[in-house]
């Protein structure tokens, strides 16, 4: 790998490896790709091929990828953690891996939070779609707030609890969601149309099936999240 990859600028993270004496900064990439593989442990124990399959793309990624992609992990482990259950079967390496490198290459935190719920729900209960990580790599912050704005007016119970759940996280993750929902949120929402997560009737916008589906892929599992009042 050449000096300029190592440098590379994926994530506003670069700038500061550039800062860091390349002994120092060895070292950190060292501790990263130590915990990583801490931190794929389970997965390994209970299906070494993906978990081969999963150190290899990480092995793969520039430096400053696996940087955010240990911290993206990590945060999936504390999840799966919190939420007190055991996992159901094994996941799937369609969305497992994708998911991780997508998040490798994810500057905005709030995003790559969600990335680890993403991957957190799929190391729990294994019925993420293949199709959703290729959703989520499609949204902005911007989309992400207006996506649980629609699912909070949705009267369906079940979606509420999952809005106000999502947006809790999204709040104390420290999104500016006022100043979001005050500007326009057209283009959001026929954004979100166009990825058939939501639907318009009578001048409402309500979620698909689809929609709720991603929605409970991308929230916490950990209960302080998932059990919010509706």
């Amino acid at each position: 790998m050449s000096d300029d990859d190592k440098s590379l600028d994926l994530t506003g993270l670069g700038k500061v490896a550039k800062a860091i004496p390349a002994s120092s900064w060895n070292r950190i990439v060292k501790t990263v790709c130590d915990t990583f593989s801490d931190l794929i442990a389970p997965i390994t124990e209970t299906s070494s091929g993906l978990g081969r399959l999963i150190r290899s793309k990480f092995d793969g990624l520039v430096d400053v990828q696996k940087v955010l992609a240990a911290d993206a992990m990590r945060r999936a482990k504390n999840k799966v953690e919190r939420a007190e259950r055991k996992p159901k079967n094994r996941p799937k390496s369609a969305v497992l891996v994708v998911a991780l490198e997508k998040a490798s290459i994810e500057s905005d935190d709030t995003l790559r939070d969600i990335w680890a719920n993403l991957i957190a729900n799929e190391i729990l209960e294994n019925e993420v779609h293949p199709e959703f990580p290729r959703i989520l790599e499609r949204l902005s912050s911007k989309d992400a707030v207006t996506l649980a704005e629609i699912a909070e007016s949705d009267k369906t119970a079940a979606v509420k609890k999952m809005a106000k759940a999502y947006m809790a996280q999204v709040k104390i993750l420290g999104i500016d969601i006022t100043a979001i929902l005050e500007e326009s949120t057209d283009f959001s929402r026929e954004h979100l149309k166009n990825l058939q997560l939501i639907r318009q009737t009578s001048g409402q916008w309500f979620l698909t099936k689809i929609g709720q589906e991603f929605l409970k892929s991308v929230t916490d599992p950990a209960p302080e999240y998932t059990d919010a009042e509706p």
